[in-house]
């Protein structure tokens, strides 16, 4: 298991640090399974961050920054707001669903958190940092946006899996 440490992509881009050099290390992340996932953090993750719109979570390998001076993403995160459409849903399934949510029956839409990436580099292991401990870090983001905001809706997004979670809450 590595000693990691979680950086939001923000505030590494409002220090001092080279945006160069932190492309070329997200060059090095490497997802064989999910190309997407590679793109994303290439190419999409820091204009994404710009814009506001969801916010980028690195997680560092401590090790290679203490040993090599190295900035090496293990794996990352990125999360944002989702609107989930309820207008189809009959009166009986809303309350079901929402419970005492405020004004339930004539909702259209509920607001959610959204996981849209979700990814481990090729080259940590799941005995290196596994999926759970990477779960684990989005929750803990996600709880901390939850005080200040609140909600209790969470959509983790996958190509495989989008639909059947969410008819499964819904």
């Amino acid at each position: 298991m590595i000693n990691f440490k979680v950086l939001p992509l923000g505030e590494i881009l409002r220090k001092e640090y080279n945006q160069k050099k932190i492309e070329e290390s997200f060059k090095k992340f490497s997802c064989q399974r999910e190309t997407d996932l590679e793109d994303f953090l290439i190419h999409k993750a820091i204009p994404y961050e710009k814009t506001n719109y969801g916010k980028t979570y690195l997680i560092i390998d401590e090790k290679k920054i203490l040993e090599d001076g190295d900035f090496v993403v293990a794996a990352y995160f990125t999360i944002a707001q989702k609107s989930i459409d309820i207008s189809n849903l009959t009166k009986k399934r809303k309350r079901k669903v929402l419970g005492d949510y405020p004004g339930r029956d004539s909702l259209n839409s509920i607001p959610a958190y959204l996981i849209g990436q979700l990814g481990r580099c090729d080259t940590y292991s799941n005995a290196d940092l596994c999926g759970q401990q990477i779960l684990n870090q989005c929750y803990h983001a996600i709880s901390l946006a939850a005080q200040v905001v609140g909600g209790n809706l969470l959509v983790l997004e996958c190509r495989e899996c989008i639909l059947a979670i969410i008819k499964g809450l819904l």
